[in-house]
């Protein structure tokens, strides 16, 4: 091989490990930027609502389950004051839908009600129900409107 030939292989090969360095820094960032988003509350990890009534009023009516709720639901007490609200939706011919949030209550002249996305049954990074389907079921159980 001549001497351009050399010099052509090496420039080559230099170019092909820039490049792939490159791109998994790339890869990596992104990564890393997703990482960051879906752990950082958010429009998807974490939703507020709003009602007028006192937070017993809200505990009586997550406790009474009808026909009419878009979910069936369990709402269990936590050690840290919180609730785990998991959600269910089933579907006639699918594989229902499942999804765990933590529930917080705070009294003021409203009551306000926080969701935060802890994680959907089969791994998902966000909650599978769209965030309508969510205030719809507020709105409808509490009389709550969002505000985050």
């Amino acid at each position: 091989m001549n001497r351009e030939g050399k010099w052509f292989a090496l420039n080559s090969l230099i170019y092909g490990v820039v490049i792939v360095a490159l791109a998994a820094m790339m890869v990596y960032a992104l990564r890393r930027q997703e990482r960051r988003r879906r752990e950082a509350p958010g429009p998807a990890g974490m939703s507020e609502y709003r009602t007028d009534l006192p937070i017993d009023e809200c505990m009586d009516r997550l406790r009474a389950h009808s026909e009419a709720d878009a979910f069936q639901y369990t709402c269990e007490r936590q050690p840290d004051g919180g609730y785990l609200l998991h959600l269910t939706l089933h579907q006639p011919t699918r594989q229902p839908l499942d999804t765990l949030y933590t529930l917080r209550m705070e009294q003021g002249r409203q009551t306000v009600v926080t969701l935060m996305f802890v994680r959907e049954a089969f791994g998902y990074g966000e909650p599978v129900f769209r965030q309508d389907v969510m205030d719809g079921f507020m709105a409808d159980k509490l009389e709550a409107k969002r505000t985050v």
